[in-house]
């Protein structure tokens, strides 16, 4: 029976609580664990598919509970189950697998709705060449993927990997935040507004980078749910 691991990397509940954008994108039964607060599940024996959040940690920290779920993904990935990282969960994914080496500090932030380019073909994704606009926030990125075990599935102008997949395994990190909408976008960026953080104005007046939602979530959580544990 399919069940779904859902793992919490929130700080701050009062800024951002993953669980509102996905939990209406579950089709499965899904237990929940807050393991930046040190909620860890006894076995991943139950579980058919992981989801891995986002955060305002900054993966390069490097803490305890960071190196605790580091542990958990490599579990994971070779007992095959079905992974999908968003954002600080993408950069977890592969500072897990490929080192604390790939992923590094941005010089300033990529905050917005860019236009994401399809490099692979891809289920959750879509066709190769094709271009889709979700939400991206964030101030670490992926900077490698060893080439041999994983495919880059898109980028951005700004950010040369916003998505991987791993070649052997159903295990995905994808930067973008497509379970967040554009209201659910600008009303992030207002409560982060800060240095090197736009205010929420500038969305409504730079014509080169409007809000543009393709509503990339449904096709992708649709994908990710109806793939197979190995």
């Amino acid at each position: 029976m399919n069940r779904i691991l859902f793992i919490d990397n929130s700080i701050d509940k009062d800024v951002y609580q993953p669980l509102t954008y996905w939990e209406p994108l579950l089709l499965f039964p899904y237990d929940f664990f807050r393991v930046s607060a040190g909620q860890w599940p006894d076995t991943l024996d139950s579980y058919s598919h992981i989801l891995i959040t986002g955060s305002t940690a900054s993966v390069l920290d490097n803490t305890n509970w960071m190196q605790n779920e580091a542990d958990l993904i490599r579990d994971a990935v070779n007992k095959g189950k079905v992974i999908l990282g968003s954002c600080f969960g993408h950069q977890m994914i592969a500072r897990s697998l490929f080192g604390l080496d790939a992923v590094r500090r941005r010089e300033k932030p990529e905050i917005g709705w860019p236009e994401i380019q399809i490099l692979a073909r891809d289920d959750l994704l879509g066709e190769s060449g094709s271009t889709v606009n979700g939400f991206v926030f964030h101030f670490d990125e992926v900077c490698k993927v060893a080439p041999k075990k994983a495919t880059i599935i898109a980028r951005s102008a700004d950010c040369e990997i916003l998505a991987f997949k791993l070649n052997a395994y159903p295990v995905w990190g994808i930067q973008p935040h497509f379970e967040m909408g554009i209201i659910e976008g600008i009303q992030i960026i207002d409560r982060g507004a800060g240095e090197d953080i736009p205010d929420k104005q500038y969305f409504f007046n730079c014509p080169e980078n409007p809000p543009r939602d393709s509503g990339q979530i449904i096709p992708l959580m649709k994908a990710f749910q109806q793939t197979d544990p190995l």
